[in-house]
């Protein structure tokens, strides 16, 4: 296809006409002259506008730590946004969890092992204070805890073994949110209520306009 456009210079018998293969891209119409153009050669960005884009996320904190340290009072914390889905990945020692790391002795921390996981197991949304005007409910989620944590007779069992040497424990919260609306803008960390004992959090946050990341406190503002 060719657009044409037409000039007359002076007299109605004095004509130009110029052609050019039109593109295979968004038109723009001028609103003073009447004719339809490709965006492009108006130097004007096809599709969606920059200022329409969203700002890649934001975590303002100190470098993270080393992947997979074992660190009481850290955890790790990976939120990725696809669309109005959250995906909520939280690791951190068992101690700051349960208040120790060992399977539990007697009936008094089997109860304190039982209370933390399904705290945590059903409060990821309570981590986050979500964007102006957009709430999140939990659709699933999983807890990894260590081995003989929820085991009623593990404890005894294993009570000499652990005293031989320092035992570093994992828990695991991988948990599935769907939001209002696409959760992106600013938000901020939660932990005080679920995990007080948490003092700092390494943060990894994935958008489609990119990813961010940093250790930051566990009450941190940060952007989606």
């Amino acid at each position: 296809m060719y657009l044409h456009l037409y000039w007359t210079h002076g007299t109605p018998t004095g004509s130009v006409t110029m052609s050019f293969p039109t593109l295979d891209r968004p038109q723009v119409r001028s609103p003073s002259v009447g004719w339809t153009i490709p965006c492009l050669l108006l130097f004007v960005a096809c599709g969606e506008s920059s200022s329409a884009r969203p700002d890649p996320p934001l975590v303002e904190g100190e470098r993270l730590g080393t992947a997979g340290a074992h660190e009481h009072g850290i955890a790790r914390l990976g939120l990725a946004v696809d669309g109005t889905r959250l995906t909520v990945d939280l690791q951190l020692p068992a101690e700051s969890v349960f208040g120790f790391e060992h399977a539990p002795r007697s009936a008094e921390e089997r109860a304190t092992v039982a209370e933390a996981i399904d705290r945590l197991r059903t409060g990821g949304a309570r981590l986050l204070a979500f964007p102006d005007g957009v709430t999140c409910a939990l659709d699933s989620a999983e807890v990894e805890a260590p081995e003989g944590m929820e085991d009623d007779h593990a404890g005894e069992d294993q009570h000499a073994h652990e005293d031989e040497g320092t035992q570093h424990e994992e828990v695991h919260l991988l948990a599935s949110l769907t939001c209002s609306g696409e959760p992106i803008g600013p938000a901020s960390l939660r932990f005080a209520d679920i995990l007080p004992d948490v003092v700092q959090v390494d943060l990894t946050v994935f958008t489609a306009a990119g990813e961010a990341a940093g250790r930051v406190a566990p009450d941190a503002s940060f952007r989606f």
